[in-house]
């Protein structure tokens, strides 16, 4: 009998362990299945938050353009929009005038080298301190076979990893790390001055950051640079005659300038329940202020440990 009673408590151990593992397992299940859920949500959320934000600065910048015939810093699109709440989550975004910096992709213009282009380049590289050949490393990079100057794939085959040289404009900043002579370095001390845009763009000359100024206007000190960069945050350049009546006698930009921008860079984060989410978009709005298109945007998305705020 006792040996009955024995077998009976182990079994029902046994049945109260297989249970309870079962209800752990159930549970644990329950527990993924709602952050995924959480997650999900999430991601939802902030994505329909960055895309409306990304909307809202196209619709801005298509009323701004309208409104006045200039672009420049002092303009409302140029101060970042304070972070304000949203159902279940955060938002912040700014826009950035990418043709205040030099444009990489007006090296080498319809398959051919833009002479005052690559002068200007190359000025921008001896003030930051980098080898001045590298403009002409640049522009090897981006000239099409066939044409005087580029085709340079020997240098590029040769390498641990061999891969060939773009022979087209650059898609981004960070194609410059595959360019011969470029490295994080350079790249990083560069990527404040210069753009690669689709096509060829004018340097805005209310939106310019000196160093830029001087690359743009040879002769031009970086204390007058300053100078001219203070005067257009105050009272903006209306046009680029105004601009080159402010320059020192006998100074002028070396290749085209403009006192309007028609492409920006929308940088939009948001957070939802723990959820980091960045979006960064190229936004284009043509002459005359026609309705501003989305040209390409890319998202990076982050999991943190901070609590989801509304403030």
């Amino acid at each position: 009998m006792r040996r009955e009673r024995g077998l009976a408590l182990i079994v029902a151990l046994l049945v109260v362990a297989v249970t309870a593992v079962i209800a752990t397992s159930l549970m644990r299940g329950e527990t993924v299945w709602l952050k995924e859920s959480r997650n999900i949500d999430a991601q939802t959320q902030a994505r329909a938050a960055t895309t409306g934000a990304l909307r809202l600065a196209a619709l801005e910048l298509t009323a701004q353009g309208r409104a006045s015939p200039i672009d420049s810093l002092a303009e409302p699109w140029a101060r970042p929009l304070p972070r304000f709440p949203v159902a279940g989550g955060v938002i912040h975004a700014r826009l950035v005038d990418p043709q205040g910096r030099f444009n990489l992709n007006d090296l080498v213009v319809a398959g051919h080298p833009v002479p005052a282009a690559i002068a200007v380049f190359t000025r921008l590289l001896q003030a930051l301190g980098l080898n001045a050949a590298l403009s002409q490393a640049v522009v090897a990079w981006e000239t099409p076979p066939g044409m005087a100057g580029g085709g340079f794939d020997a240098r590029y085959l040769g390498r641990r990893t061999p891969y060939r040289a773009g022979r087209q404009p650059l898609s981004g900043i960070s194609e410059l790390r595959l360019v011969a002579g470029f490295n994080a370095r350079s790249v990083r001390a560069l990527r404040p001055y210069v753009t690669a845009l689709p096509l060829a763009t004018p340097i805005n000359v209310d939106t310019a950051p000196p160093l830029v100024l001087t690359a743009l206007c040879p002769g031009l000190t970086l204390k007058e640079a300053d100078a001219l960069s203070a005067e257009a945050l105050r009272s903006p350049f209306p046009s680029v005659a105004a601009f080159q009546a402010a320059l020192p006698h006998g100074i002028a930009p070396a290749t085209s300038a403009s006192v309007q921008t028609q492409y920006f860079l929308a940088h939009v984060t948001a957070r939802f329940d723990g959820l980091l989410a960045r979006r960064r978009a190229l936004l284009y709005r043509p002459a005359r202020a026609r309705r501003t298109v989305i040209v390409w945007q890319e998202a990076l998305w982050r999991h943190s440990h901070r609590k989801p705020t509304n403030s």
